[in-house]
């Protein structure tokens, strides 16, 4: 609960630094800064509508991914068990997937409702040329392999978890970060149309504010969507009331997606932050020293028993096995549940002696690295489970709504720009 006071009370403060240039400017000179943020308002939203259309209703059917590819596939990802049923041991189950799928298991997800399937990730050593999956690079499929569903009751496997559902959504992923388009080029024209939406949102909430800035009744006009009154008051109130009510949730997808797009923004957030970016996602593992003993005599349920001993965090278990003689064994608990934050609670094992060799707690790191380590669910909407992706999905939505409704008021402008201008041509000619 704190973070999500702490989150929200940051977002406020950078949207209250234009908002207050804009009104103090508006002191001096109230019709140029008002003309300045609507022309800049209008161009700049003309010109990347298409893509921030494409972008944000993407994102919105990405928004409940998972949930839409176990609710078609409940055959697959649904467990049918009793209650009071105990899961086969890793070290049973392991064996079992390796012999079937002829490769090294490398990673193993077990999900924190015990109806769910687990995955196995397997890394075969030699493909026999067959072709990856599409959108998926060389470098992820050596790292991760092939994901497998597994019944952790008796071992059997429905299949991969690459099905025609999760690759549409796959494709879908990449329209939303790069237009489906050469990686680098798609990332540039993305990125580059989300900066522009952060401007387009500054300059929105300063149009949001009324021109009597003193009248309660005109501060309350722009809460509320009015019906009677025309379409043009309607799609008015579509883009200016809806806008206003998704302005917290679209700042911090805004903020946070070009973290994905661009290096030097990623280092202006590490700057700003004082935090690297997927930091603990990206490091190293530390290496064993246990390595000269070369004989281990620990199975991965000890690790899998160690981990959940120091850690109280509910969700999903991720445990990733080493790939070297001094590698070592990387536990993760991922918050996950219906308001649960999507924190990470990360310790590493030595694979020979079970010693912890790093324990990078969530709840023991500074609120900078916090934040830094959840820009991803910040950007995805994962933050605080199902409360937060309801959020994000209706605020993602009416994101989408605003370039549609905000290119109908232009052209309804210049629709009466026109009828306006050949009424006064009539006129002149009219004796």
């Amino acid at each position: 609960m704190l973070f999500c006071v702490q989150t929200i009370f940051v977002t406020i403060l950078l949207l209250a630094v234009p908002a207050g240039l804009y009104l103090l400017g508006r002191r001096s000179a109230p019709q140029i800064f008002r003309r300045l943020a609507y022309e800049t308002h209008l161009w700049l939203g003309i010109v990347s509508s298409l893509v921030l259309f494409i972008v944000c209703l993407s994102g919105t059917a990405l928004t409940f991914k998972t949930e839409m590819i176990m609710f078609f596939e409940q055959n697959r990802y649904c467990v049918h068990t009793s209650d009071t049923a105990v899961p086969k041991s890793l070290a049973e189950l392991v064996p079992l997937i390796e012999k079937a799928e002829k490769g090294k298991v490398v990673r193993i997800t077990i999900p924190a409702d015990k109806k769910q399937a687990w995955i196995f990730n397997v890394k075969k050593e030699d493909t026999g040329g067959a072709k990856l999956p599409a959108g998926m690079p060389p470098a992820v499929h050596a790292m991760l392999g092939t994901a497998c569903l597994v019944n952790p009751y008796t071992g059997e496997s429905p299949g991969l978890q690459r099905s025609s559902l999760y690759m549409f959504f796959m494709m879908l992923t990449f329209l939303h970060r790069f237009l489906l388009l050469d990686i680098r080029t798609g990332q540039i024209i993305v990125g580059s149309a989300t900066l522009i939406f952060l401007v387009l949102v500054a300059g929105g909430l300063c149009l949001w504010f009324p021109p009597k800035l003193r009248v309660l009744k005109a501060w309350l006009l722009g809460m509320k969507i009015r019906t009677k009154g025309g379409w043009g008051k309607f799609l008015f109130d579509l883009h200016n009331t809806l806008g206003f009510y998704a302005l917290i949730p679209v700042t911090i997808m805004a903020l946070t997606g070009p973290v994905i797009s661009f290096g030097w923004y990623r280092s202006a957030v590490e700057k700003a932050l004082g935090a690297k970016p997927f930091g603990r996602l990206l490091e190293k593992p530390v290496v064993s020293k246990g390595a000269a003993a070369s004989v281990s005599f620990l199975t991965i349920d000890d690790f899998l028993v160690k981990g959940n001993a120091m850690t109280q965090r509910k969700g999903m278990i991720r445990i990733s096995l080493p790939q070297s003689p001094d590698g070592s064994v990387t536990y993760q608990k991922i918050g996950a549940g219906f308001c649960e934050l999507a924190a990470v609670d990360k310790i590493q094992f030595d694979r020979y002696t079970g010693e912890v060799l790093k324990s990078d707690l969530f709840d023991d790191i500074p609120f900078n690295e916090q934040i830094a380590s959840l820009i991803f669910p910040l950007h995805t909407g994962e933050i605080f489970g199902t409360v937060s992706k309801v959020i994000y999905f209706t605020a993602c939505l009416i994101a989408a709504s605003l370039p549609v409704t905000g290119l109908f008021l232009w052209g309804r402008k210049l629709r009466s720009r026109y009828i306006k201008s050949r009424r006064l041509r009539q006129d002149k000619l009219s004796p």
